[in-house]
């Protein structure tokens, strides 16, 4: 009888000293969803788990949340002094905004503009002038000078376009 007097408050000792001495990823994933009230991957919600390579130092107190932009969520420590941003996936604002881009012109006809053209080792850029007025994704016609060949080049963004074989 005498021996589970001293073997529980031995066993409560080794209880503490296993506790790790780094914040849980998985705890911190739980919490930024009900931070955000959406899951990971989820509209609204984390992009991704927060990477459990990450050895941050255990929080003495709660961590902190703040909404930093419509682009991430700021988890942080103050009494310890870190903090990591965790990137939010948008939902259907993002696409009802991206959808009223897409309806605006963002290339004129007789516009300068610049050509990109990508690939895997390199990337070339010049300048050419459109021949038509253009909205994202749209194919329009370039030229870099009068006499010059006619390409054509799809809008990715104001002011660029690039071309895609």
């Amino acid at each position: 009888m005498p021996y589970y007097r001293v073997a529980i408050p031995m066993l409560s000792l080794f209880c503490l000293g296993a506790a790790s001495p780094f914040e849980d990823t998985s705890r911190l994933d739980r919490q930024v969803a009900v931070h955000l009230n959406s899951d990971i991957g989820d509209a609204g919600g984390a992009r991704a788990q927060i990477d459990d390579k990450l050895r941050l130092k255990r929080c003495p107190n709660a961590v902190q949340f703040s909404d930093t932009n419509n682009h991430a969520v700021m988890v942080s420590c103050p009494d310890l002094g870190w903090r990591i941003f965790v990137p939010i996936r948008r939902g259907q604002e993002r696409a009802s905004n991206q959808t009223a881009r897409a309806e605006e012109f963002v290339v004129l006809r007789n516009q300068p503009l610049t050509l990109v053209v990508r690939r895997p080792s390199f990337s070339i850029s010049y300048g050419v002038v459109a021949q038509k007025k253009g909205r994202i994704g749209d194919y329009i016609p370039v030229r870099s000078s009068r006499k010059s060949k006619m390409l054509m080049a799809r809008v990715s963004g104001a002011g660029e376009v690039e071309l895609v074989q």
